[in-house]
């Protein structure tokens, strides 16, 4: 089976963050995300005091997603020194944190007024943190406004403020702007004496992503490449950048690279389970989301992440595993479509009806649940019971297994499992019901289903679908499948009416037989169908064509195959015993 991981799902983060919006990677939907609300108290509790370098620490925990050691680390520091700086990057952290929500914005505004509080003379960076406040709230506007202003206030020569006001109209997927956040970074370069800050140019490329020019992105990308500092998230960049270009040879070299430069940033191990999941390396792909987890926060909405790769790569019990231990905090209804699934690999088919009933119960808005009533079909096949019982399991299976089909399911052949499934319990009339809807549903059916659907059409004793599907086997077969002839006379034979059964109709496919068979008439295993040929054709030819010495030869062959058989012996004596008719041929060759 093929399943769909869908793309906030592969994006790890905050849903606030713009990364969530973007398309790495499309293969075939199963998969939907949750976003898990992070706790005020998470985010700023802390008491430790750090040392100077603290706040490069932070950034490297918030760039790698560990997100609750990056707030950690900067509350620690903002209690112990509260600096303008110190407290700008508490606000920033929160707002860069997963769950953003309206408390956590407004802790976040908190510390920014608190660092502007700070400094009498006023701090630029936290009326800039202040503007990210409103476009967290989605006030564009007010935004725009506030950083218009600390640009006046700075006469456009703090380029901090100028990278800070970029990146800001970048932060947030429901109020960005990439055009404003390109002219800001621009200014910023142009007038940075240091040109070695990677930060500049990642800000840059995320702007031109938002854009989805992946050229200037990555032009971008390779400037903050040579500055030699923050590879690790230089280089996610990049495979983020080649993965949503399909660039995949690219993104592996981009990825390796990072991994080389800072083996414990997690987001490239995001990325190269994406890069994985686009080749189809299921068990590669779990693996590189456990990495991510084991380098991140490992948050509910990762771990969710890896549990459907891993359940993608038949993982079960580490599904399992991952399942239990994000029960608490997860909300997510795949879980039931993979505990059902589950389920029904491990033969515990009413486990599986219930955690599908619960899928299905909880079907997201844009979810196809399809599979789920295949699976669900199939779990009431496999639930025991006979009698009553065993009808009443078996009709809601179909009618699941039916309800699939209608949605377009076509993971498994379900017509063909059904047509086996009655096939083996030789109830022939569903057999053949189904084994034909199978067969419509293909463009070239093989000769070999047409004649097993022949056959089941036999046993159900529907005598002209039988035909019709032994002949149209036989069309495709172009004289290979002998033993059709002899099925086709017999089925003609029986739905013909008095006048095609005195005139001997099926003839003309019993000669056809023997002529195809040639010399394997004499084979021991084609010696049922042959012996009825030559007595129906001599029938024939003593009662229709009056031709009593072909009669003759007819039954003589018979009695060469079974030269005991008492009824064609007397058969044959009354044939050599009747005088030639009128215009027939005699056992002599005379008229």
């Amino acid at each position: 089976m093929t399943f769909t991981i869908d793309q906030d799902a592969l994006n790890c983060t905050s849903v606030t963050k713009n990364s969530e919006s973007d398309n790495l990677i499309t293969v075939e939907k199963m998969i939907k995300t949750i976003v898990k609300t992070y706790t005020l108290t998470a985010i700023l509790f802390g008491s430790l005091s750090l040392k100077a370098q603290t706040i490069e620490q932070a950034e490297k925990h918030l760039d790698a997603e560990r997100f609750t050691a990056a707030a950690k680390a900067i509350n620690d520091l903002a209690t112990s020194a509260p600096t303008p700086e110190n407290l700008f990057f508490k606000g920033y952290t929160i707002l860069e944190s997963p769950g953003l929500n309206a408390e956590s914005i407004k802790a976040a505004q908190a510390a920014f007024e608190a660092g502007l509080a700070a400094d009498k003379k006023g701090s630029p960076i936290n009326e800039v943190g202040l503007g990210m406040v409103k476009l967290a709230s989605k006030d564009m506007a007010g935004a725009k406004a506030i950083f218009e202003q600390v640009k006046k206030d700075t006469k456009l020569k703090n380029t901090d403020v100028l990278y800070r006001i970029a990146e800001a109209y970048t932060l947030f997927s429901h109020a960005n702007d990439p055009a404003e956040a390109i002219m800001n970074i621009d200014m910023a370069i142009e007038k940075s004496k240091a040109k070695d800050n990677p930060e500049y140019y990642i800000v840059k490329a995320d702007a031109f992503m938002l854009k989805n020019e992946g050229g200037d992105a990555m032009n971008a990308l390779q400037y903050a490449e040579k500055t030699g500092k923050k590879l690790g998230k230089v280089y996610d960049r990049m495979a983020k950048v080649w993965l949503q270009g399909k660039n995949y040879n690219e993104a592996e070299a981009a990825i390796a690279k990072g991994i080389a430069a800072d083996p414990t940033h997690a987001p490239l191990y995001k990325y190269q389970s994406s890069l994985f999941q686009s080749r189809g390396k299921w068990n590669e792909a779990a693996a590189a989301a456990k990495k991510y987890l084991d380098n991140s926060d490992g948050d509910c909405k990762a771990k969710l992440r890896y549990a459907k790769l891993a359940f993608v790569s038949k993982d079960y019990e580490n599904v399992k595993k991952t399942i239990e231990d994000i029960k608490d905090c997860s909300t997510d209804p795949y879980v039931y479509r993979m505990k059902g699934i589950m389920s029904f690999e491990e033969n515990e088919p009413a486990k599986a009806i219930e955690y599908l009933g619960l899928f299905i119960k909880n079907l997201p808005e844009d979810e196809n649940a399809a599979i789920d009533y295949g699976f669900t079909g199939r779990s009431y096949f496999n639930l025991p019971g006979e009698g009553a019982t065993r009808i009443l399991n078996d009709s809601l299976g179909v009618i699941n297994i039916e309800k699939a089909i209608s949605l377009g399911d076509t993971t498994f052949n379900y017509w063909g499992d059904l047509t086996g499934k009655y096939a083996k319990a030789k109830d022939y009339v569903n057999a053949a019901k189904y084994g034909e809807r199978e067969i419509l549903t293909k463009k070239k059916p093989l000769a070999s289903e047409l004649a097993r659907l022949g056959t089941y059409f036999a046993g159900a004793k529907n005598w002209a679908k039988a035909d019709e599907y032994v002949v149209k086997a036989l069309d495709k077969y172009n004289n290979t499948w002998p033993a059709g002839y002899a099925l086709s006379a017999r089925l003609k034979s029986y739905q013909g009416d008095s006048t095609f059964k005195a005139n001997f109709g099926s003839a003309p496919m019993y000669e056809k037989y023997l002529e195809v068979l040639g010399e394997a008439k004499s084979d021991a295993k084609n010696g049922k169908d042959v012996k009825e040929a030559y007595k129906y054709l001599a029938g024939k030819e003593f009662q229709v064509t009056k031709n009593l010495t072909k009669a003759i030869e007819y039954l003589e062959a018979y009695l060469k195959l079974d030269p005991e058989n008492e009824e064609v012996k007397k058969q044959l004596e009354i044939i050599k015993a009747t005088p030639a008719p009128t215009g027939g041929t005699s056992p002599g060759g005379g008229q």
